[in-house]
C-alpha cells in the first residue's frame, strides 16, 4: 500500500488524480491501481514497467515509458498529440493538496517549469521526458523521494 501511494504522489506531479469533493486518498489510489491496469494491458507492460513507476525510476523498457504516457492521458494532462495539458494538472494539485497555499505554489512552480519543455514528439519518449523534469525540479524545491500529501 505504501508503494501504491507514492505512486500516487508521483502521478499527482503529473496532475494524476480529481474525484469529487474533498480529497479521497484511499480512492484516489484505487482509480490509479485501476487506470495503471488498464495502461499495463493496453501497452503491454509488465510488472517490472509498474515497479519501476512506483519506485520513481526511470523508464527501462518501452513499454514502461508507454505507460507512463497511457496514464498521462487518461489522466488527462497529456493531450493527443503528446503534450502536457498545464490547467488540468493545475487542477489536480489543488485537489491533491487540499488547497494548501504553500505546497500548490511549490506544484504550480514545478508543472510550469516543465510544461513547455521540448519533448520528443513520440508520446511513450515524451512522457519519459516529463517525467525527469519533474523529478528534477521536485529535487531543486527540496522535495525527495520519501515526500507524501
Amino acid at each position: 500500500m505504501a508503494k501504491l501511494w507514492v505512486a500516487l504522489a508521483v502521478m499527482c506531479i503529473f496532475g494524476a488524480v480529481v474525484v469529487r469533493g474533498e480529497f479521497d486518498k484511499k480512492q484516489a489510489i484505487e482509480k490509479l491501481k485501476s487506470k495503471a491496469e488498464e495502461c499495463k494491458s493496453e501497452v503491454g507492460a509488465s510488472d517490472a514497467d509498474i515497479e519501476e513507476l512506483v519506485g520513481r525510476k526511470p523508464a527501462s523498457t518501452m513499454e514502461g515509458k508507454c505507460l507512463r504516457a497511457c496514464l498521462m492521458k487518461k489522466f488527462e494532462v497529456m493531450d493527443a498529440s503528446g503534450k502536457f495539458v498545464t490547467d488540468v494538472a493545475l487542477k489536480h494539485a489543488e485537489k491533491v493538496t487540499d488547497g494548501n497555499a504553500d505546497k500548490i505554489k511549490v506544484a504550480s512552480e514545478i508543472i510550469n517549469a516543465c510544461a513547455n519543455i521540448d519533448v520528443s514528439s513520440d508520446h511513450c519518449q515524451a512522457a519519459e521526458d516529463y517525467g525527469k523534469c519533474f523529478k528534477q525540479h521536485a529535487i531543486a524545491h527540496g522535495i525527495n523521494e520519501n515526500y507524501q500529501y
